[in-house]
């Protein structure tokens, strides 16, 4: 009895048809996680970005006295929450934000709200945005914060997410 060794061209063929079955079956989980990592990130930088400026106005909220609406800007679109009587003596902050503003910037300003060498960008318009702003006085010490940040994961890449903080303001230091 003689022993065969090697395969036939036909047994190759079916192996390379389940072969290719199995990885065509295989790749669409690995894409799909890809999409949900990118789309993670996505969520995850927009969030951080809104609450590094969520935290900035709760800084300048437990720091100042009072908190009012001054005249918009010239850009149209813009909306300013203003804190008043903060340290050193008696400057205002004014963080202005908006859809119009400046492609989607918000900006902290100070002192007295002027556009100075001190202006601080909080967020920066190149990936994300400020979609929307806005504010509710609640009592002379509380008002309601709403910001929406879309957020691109890469500049080549169209898709964005959107992600909307509210939180309440408490000005501790208000009369």
């Amino acid at each position: 009895m003689k022993s065969r060794y090697g395969f036939t061209l036909i047994e190759l063929l079916i192996a390379v048809v389940i072969s290719a079955i199995a990885m065509f079956a295989l790749v669409p989980p690995f894409l799909a996680e890809g999409n949900l990592f990118r789309e993670g990130k996505r969520q995850t930088e927009a969030q951080r970005d809104a609450q590094m400026v969520l935290r900035a106005m709760a800084r300048a909220g437990r720091e100042c006295q009072a908190y009012n609406v001054p005249p918009p800007p010239p850009v149209s679109g813009a909306t300013v929450l203003s804190f008043n009587g903060c340290p050193p003596p008696d400057i205002s902050r004014c963080f202005v934000g908006g859809s119009a503003f400046l492609s989607g910037q918000m900006v902290e300003r100070t002192p007295n709200c002027q556009t100075t060498p001190t202006q601080r960008v909080l967020i920066d318009s190149v990936r994300s945005k400020v979609a929307s702003f806005t504010f509710t006085p609640v009592t002379s010490k509380l008002v309601l914060i709403h910001l929406e940040v879309t957020h691109q994961l890469r500049t080549t890449d169209t898709r964005t997410r959107t992600e909307v903080l509210e939180t309440e303001l408490f000005l501790r230091n208000a009369t």
